[in-house]
Parts: C-alpha cells; structure tokens; sequence
C-alpha cells in the first residue's frame, strides 16, 4: 500500500508545475503549502526579566530583611520567636503592660499598648535610650492598683470623716498626679470613660471604712449591681442601696420568723405527756390546721 503524500508532494509530481509559476491555487486550499511554525529545538527562550527592572530591589531587600510587624502578620509564634532572636528581640514589662522591643534598620525599637487602647511607638539610637520613654507613656496612661500602705492610708482619711481627702487620695495614688493635671477641668477627668472603674473603686472603699456598721458580703455585691442600673456608684447611691439591701433581706426573714414561731412544739417523747397534755396538744394541732387551711397553705 502506497504512503500517502502530502499537498505540496502531489503538487510538486505534477510535470507541468515549476516553482517559478505563477499560479493561482485559491481556488485548491489544499494545495497550498503550509507556512513553517515549527520551533528550532536548539534554541531557547529568552529568560524573563521584568523581575529585574524598577521596584524588585525593595522585594529583595525585604526578603533579606523583614520587619517585624510583617513577620508578626503571619501569626506564627514560632516564626516571630525565630525572628526576635535574630535581629535582637525581646519583650520588655513595664508595670504588667508588655512592650516588644527590637532592631530594625540600625535603630532600635519598642512597640506596645497601655491599658487605655493607646498604641505607642518608639525610636532610639540605644536599646537602654528606649527604657525611659517606655516608662513614661506607662505612668502616664495607665492605671494601676494601690499597695497596701497606700490602701490603708485611704481608709484611715475615711474612718476620720474626711471621705472627699480620701477619695482624692485614691485617685492621686491610682492615677497619679501627672495625669491628672492633663485635665482641663475636674468635669473633663470625671467624665473620663476610661476611668470610671477607678472611681467606682474610691467610692466603695471610702464608703465601707466610713461606716463601720455596714457588712460588706456577695450577696449585697450581688444586689448593689441589680439596684445601680450602670450609674456610677457614689455614697448617696450605696447609702440607698444598702437601705433597701436590708429592707430586702428583713421582709425574706419575717415570714420564715412568723412561721416558727406559730409551729406548736412537740415533745420528743408522747408516752412522757399525761392525758391532759396530750388533749391539749391534739387540740392545739386541729387550731393549727384550720388556721392553715383559712389561710390558703393546705
């Protein structure tokens, strides 16, 4: 069987076709020679270089150096420890509020927030240039909670009657004196949002240490959050709530009190009772249940 042969092979077997004719094949498509698309194997393709040009030497640069808030974005302990490790990290505490202190581009840095949602960035030239001013933002946006000699100092202003020195006191040591003067008025510091735990705290210690009679418990916490409503506490407000904390607890006790006292006691032996006593008892008992059952409890 013959191999068959291609368009131009047929074409160029014709004795009468010279490549020299001009002839015209539009209307035998198939007769017409296919251009050349093959691909010459002993080249290559040219090496793509647009990662070469403008703006690559900032990704490589990166690579070689990453900082830590982008490393800190992969949200890998372990990769962030690595990285802390290598380029000098550390975290450093100041007053319970953590900072992250490390180098980047031959300066030294600190990152990190106090209590009150402020973010606080810094720069030096020395690891130990950063300490201080990492100290100041803390004593000055932070709140902290008062030693025991302070504490105490507090309470001895309330005992004496002077509850308003106490209070100022409270805030001078919990506050402190800096921040405090950052106030244009006493209206804008008690206004402050960010500090209304702290003066709730004044107001319920000064109050406790000015009235001795009163017994602090869980269950008049418990009340004082239902009877406060989310205003903030106050002497007159926790004056009123203890009011009605012990109105609370007398009229629980007074049924339970009447009860008891209207049960009729019954001796712990019968056969010890004579005739007289057990009658008198037997009709004590039916006075008893028919109170009982007037009143609704049988």
């Amino acid at each position: 069987m013959a191999t068959p042969q291609t368009a131009e092979e047929v074409l160029k077997s014709d004795p009468f076709y010279s490549p020299d004719t001009n002839l015209d094949l539009s209307a035998f498509p198939w007769l017409t020679p296919l251009a050349d698309t093959s691909v010459d194997d002993d080249k290559f393709a040219p090496l793509d270089t647009r990662g070469m040009g403008v703006g690559s030497s900032g990704l490589k640069e990166f690579l070689a150096n990453p900082d830590r808030e982008s490393v800190a974005e992969l949200r890998d302990p372990e990769t962030l420890r690595k990285f802390d490790e290598g380029h000098g990290g550390t975290t450093f505490h100041a007053n319970g509020v953590a900072f992250q202190v490390y180098q980047r581009d031959g300066k030294w840095r600190a990152k990190g927030a106090t209590p009150d949602g402020t973010l606080h960035r810094f720069t030096a030239d020395t690891r130990d240039a950063l300490f201080p001013k990492i100290s100041r933002a803390v004593s000055e946006n932070t709140v902290r909670d008062l030693t025991e000699s302070e504490q105490l100092q507090v309470v001895r202003l309330a005992q004496g009657g002077d509850t308003s020195g106490a209070i100022v006191k409270y805030l001078e040591f919990a506050i402190g004196e800096k921040r405090g003067r950052g106030y244009a008025d006493p209206n804008e510091l008690l206004g402050d949002p960010a500090l209304s735990e702290v003066f709730d705290a004044a107001a319920m210690l000064t109050w406790l240490a000015a009235r001795p009679k009163v017994e602090d418990s869980d269950e008049f916490q418990e009340f004082l959050q239902r009877y406060r409503g989310g205003r903030p506490l106050n002497h007159d407000l926790l004056d009123g709530a203890y009011m009605a904390f012990e109105k609370q607890e007398y009229m629980t006790l007074l049924p339970r009190a009447a009860q008891k006292a209207e049960e009729p006691a019954i001796p712990a032996r019968l056969d010890d009772l004579d005739d007289e006593s057990v009658e008198r008892l037997m009709s004590d008992t039916k006075r008893q249940f028919a109170r009982e059952v007037r009143a609704g409890v049988r």
